[in-house]
């Protein structure tokens, strides 16, 4: 972050040693970067009793605030520096990248259009500006500001990057594979590239480059669920009957502060599917049901079931995404836990147990159904989404299917088997969209399964 010039050089403050101005500026920031917070904000705060419009030190305490978790304060205080100092580029851009972790996406575009007026050729604001009309939905306008970013600076690699996002989402898949790429020989570490590109060559039918990618990443980092997990994927080899927790652990952590806007883009309906099979039995909401919300994620499902539920308990396996349920306030208990192990402990505990989008990371169902029939009372109902992967597909021998984007599939004949095979009876099973991916639509059935008894 650069420096607003002061000429400051003759003050001083009283800390271990005499100080300049800046000189206790840098000696605060190196402390912020190695987390040390609390001696950090004492100097800035120092700082500022006897300067207390000193720009630098209402920035940078401003995102200390922000690292606290504190970005009202955060805001507030940056704000103020700006208030001083209008042409502080720094500020204004973490000003922006405040707004946008927060989903103030307005805000956030105003500071980045800001920080281009002051610095035109400020390649990082383009991106961040096209990140930003990206998640608005104005796919035409982050293109532009992603393409003013690669052609003011080649070597930047995330515009690439988030250009073969957009790309992808908009189903143009060959143009994405070219940016990838690109990002890739500019960054060779970068994982959420190769994730992508691999991911891309999938969907292309380039399964032996995406295996390729796949196996270069698992050879450079041999402890990496999710390269070892999409290696997998595509070369058919190694296949898991499920994903490992670590994969899915990993997987959601990385993007849970995102994840519904991430959603929003791909036109994520399972939640609202699932929501709908319940209104199906229970058309008037009535506050008197226990439920499970297996694999709640950061609480799509349980903003939807809370008019019906008397207990409203949820499970995931990642911790980010329990974070974000957490704050919702929709959930009675929340716990971090493996679903089957979690439900097997459960018995005779739900009237109705739902699953939206989690099941797709397992491939024989056999034994979470097991869990599940255990866990409902009788006349209990579970109801759940999976990836159909049709029903003639006679690549498919064992009833489901590891796809190259790392998710299972399964047949409509398989699920209603393992259902009964654990005591269970199909009520329903309805066709649905659950997403869109890379541009096309991934099928789903929504299930809903009894457990018989006097309440069924």
């Amino acid at each position: 972050m650069t420096e607003v010039n002061h000429d400051l050089k003759e003050d001083t403050l009283e800390l271990s040693a005499e100080l300049t101005v800046d000189q206790a500026i840098e000696l605060a920031k190196g402390l912020q970067q190695r987390l040390a917070l609390e001696e950090a904000e004492t100097i800035y705060r120092r700082i500022l009793a006897h300067l207390p419009e000193h720009p630098d030190a209402l920035h940078f305490l401003g995102l200390l605030q922000y690292q606290r978790g504190r970005p009202e304060e955060a805001v507030r205080i940056i704000s103020e520096a700006l208030r001083i100092a209008p042409d502080y580029v720094d500020a204004c851009n973490n000003l922006g990248n405040i707004y946008r972790e927060q989903e103030r996406l307005y805000e956030a575009e105003s500071c980045y259009r800001r920080v281009i007026e002051l610095t035109p050729r400020n390649a990082g604001a383009y991106n961040n500006l096209g990140t930003v009309l990206r998640a608005r939905g104005l796919l035409s306008d982050a293109a532009a500001a992603y393409q003013k970013a690669i052609d003011l600076e080649p070597n930047f690699p995330n515009p690439f990057e988030n250009m073969g996002n957009l790309l992808s989402r908009q189903g143009k898949v060959t143009e994405a594979v070219a940016h990838y790429s690109q990002a890739i020989v500019l960054n060779p570490d970068h994982p959420g590239c190769k994730k992508m590109l691999g991911v891309a060559l999938s969907c292309l039918g380039r399964a032996e480059e995406a295996a390729g990618v796949f196996r270069e990443w698992a050879e450079k980092e041999p402890d990496n669920p999710v390269a070892q997990h999409l290696l997998a994927a595509c070369s058919g080899k190694d296949v898991p009957q499920r994903a490992a927790d670590a994969y899915v652990r990993q997987v959601f952590d990385n993007f849970a502060e995102r994840f519904e806007e991430r959603l929003e883009s791909l036109e994520y309906q399972a939640p609202e599917l699932v929501a709908g099979a319940v209104a199906e039995i229970y058309p008037e909401p009535a506050g008197d049901l226990d439920f499970l919300d297996a694999g709640c994620g950061t609480g799509l499902c349980g903003r939807l079931l809370r008019p019906y539920a008397r207990w409203l308990e949820g499970v995931d396996l990642s911790p980010g995404m329990m974070s974000r349920a957490n704050s919702t306030g929709c959930y009675d208990a929340l716990e971090e836990a493996e679903l089957t192990d979690f439900i097997g402990s459960r018995k005779d505990a739900y009237d109705i147990i739902v699953s939206a989008d989690t099941l797709c990371y397992f491939g024989d169902l056999s034994a979470v159904m097991a869990a599940v029939a255990e866990a409902l009372r009788p006349g209990g109902f579970f109801i759940f989404t999976v990836e159909h992967g049709g029903d003639g597909d006679d690549t498919m021998p064992a009833g489901f299917r590891l796809n190259p984007l790392g998710r299972y599939c399964h047949q409509k004949n398989y699920v209603n088997r393992v259902v009964v095979e654990a005591g269970m009876q199909i009520k329903s099973v309805v066709h649905g969209v659950l997403r869109q991916e890379m541009g096309s639509p991934v099928a789903g059935l929504v299930v809903t399964a009894v457990v018989e008894g006097v309440n069924g």
